[in-house]
């Protein structure tokens, strides 16, 4: 009688358990992406394993200058740009956009195929080889030339971006900036995956920095599994 109260107590635990697993699945893991809902596919476009708000942080005598900041050469120019941007789409001045130190952003993974399959998009011919991430938010788009900018200046920008701009594992060197190309939304860039990102790198932080912005997020990559694999 004992025994058989020990068995049962065991098999409760273990349909509580897995009863508890599968609450704290999350949808992508639970429905088809046909069956996403509009809310789940903008949850997993801004707030998601693949795609977080940066930490920007707002510096006026950064010694990385102002290049390509369009608006103006100056940390008011580009909070000007901003704000201008903002009033034009809602005709209203966001009380984040009065505080000149306070931006905001989204870096996701456009590599990764839960993202595409939110966004319904395809990888291009020849991205194959790229972890590709943007940056969307109220920022300038980096990879994009202004009229007032030069070839050489916007030369010299991309090369700064070079070498600012990486995706830095815990466990690993780091993958420093390819390329970089105006995305839809935002600014996109790219990696190579000639030495892959594993798991075993346990999280990746992408950075970049831009005149008097310095931009960083961290991702787990725990939390980036997709059908039992590491989706990037």
């Amino acid at each position: 009688m004992e025994a058989m109260t020990i068995r049962r107590f065991v098999l409760l635990a273990s349909f509580t358990l897995c009863a508890a697993l599968g609450a704290s699945q999350e949808f992508w893991d639970q429905k088809e992406p046909k069956d996403w809902s509009p809310e789940e596919v903008k949850a997993l476009l801004s707030l998601s394993p693949w795609a977080k708000a940066a930490s920007i942080s707002f510096f006026n005598n950064s010694p990385g200058g102002d290049y390509g900041l369009a608006g103006g050469r100056s940390a008011a120019g580009l909070n000007q740009q901003r704000v201008s941007r903002q009033r034009s789409a809602n005709g209203t001045i966001p009380d984040a956009a009065k505080d000149p130190g306070t931006f905001r952003a989204v870096v996701r993974w456009e590599t990764a195929r839960p993202v595409q399959m939110a966004e319904k998009s395809r990888p291009e011919d020849g991205d194959s080889g790229f972890y590709i991430l943007s940056l969307n938010g109220d920022l300038p788009d980096f990879a994009r030339p202004n009229d007032e900018e030069s070839s050489e200046a916007r030369q010299q920008r991309v090369e700064m971006l070079r070498e600012s701009t990486r995706l830095d594992r815990k466990s690993g060197s780091p993958i420093y900036l390819e390329r970089l190309e105006p995305g839809a939304t935002g600014t996109l860039f790219y990696f190579s995956r000639v030495d892959p990102i594993t798991p075993a790198n346990k999280e990746v932080t992408f950075s970049t920095k831009m005149g008097p912005l310095d931009i960083k997020v961290k991702f787990l990559l725990k939390d980036m599994m997709y059908k039992g694999k590491l989706e990037l």
